[in-house]
């Protein structure tokens, strides 16, 4: 018996040190998916030729809202970076609110630190994960409270990127998340 429909892993999360590649393959597996199945975002850096500057949420639709940067004054800070909660929960939890009554694929690009300042967002993450939506997104290696409390929920499975398994796992990952729109 494998436990039923409830049992199974139907959340997909990718986990690995900054820059391996994480948002590359959700990117990646949302076009090899297609965007009929897919609604909601993931994370892009702004760059300055040679550094990273600042983050954008962006939609699998393509419209996008810069969530933080070095720049902004917000009080609100993760490190160097001023984090325009509204902005994000504005853009985000309605991307995700809309994703949610007409996609089968929800993507999470990323349940971060950044975005755990937002309470919508920790609310409807859970939400998603609890009503067995098939979730694609990315999640830190680092613990954090409210992050764990996700990591750990049986619905859950975590894929860990390296240098050796991100150029092979997505076709693997793929056949996965195939098989369990098959069995919604």
């Amino acid at each position: 018996m494998d436990g039923g429909r409830l049992e199974a892993k139907h959340a997909f999360l990718l986990t690995g040190e900054p820059r391996i590649g994480k948002t590359t393959m959700i990117k990646q597996l949302i076009h090899a998916i297609g965007t009929d199945f897919c609604g909601g975002f993931y994370t892009e850096e702004i760059t300055n030729s040679s550094e990273r500057i600042g983050f954008k949420c962006v939609s699998v639709r393509g419209d996008s809202v810069e969530i933080a940067h070095v720049e902004n004054p917000s009080s609100t800070r993760i490190g160097r970076y001023g984090v325009d909660v509204e902005a994000f929960e504005d853009f985000a939890v309605k991307i995700l609110e809309d994703a949610l009554s007409s996609k089968k694929i929800i993507v999470i690009d990323e349940i971060g630190l950044m975005q755990m300042l937002s309470a919508s967002f920790k609310k409807i993450v859970q939400e998603i994960i609890g009503d067995h939506r098939i979730v694609l997104g990315t999640i830190p290696l680092e613990s954090h409270p409210e992050i764990d409390k996700i990591k750990y929920r049986k619905e859950v499975r975590i894929i860990s990127l390296n240098e050796f398994n991100r150029d092979t796992i997505s076709e693997t990952l793929l056949q996965d998340i195939v098989k369990a729109l098959e069995g919604e």
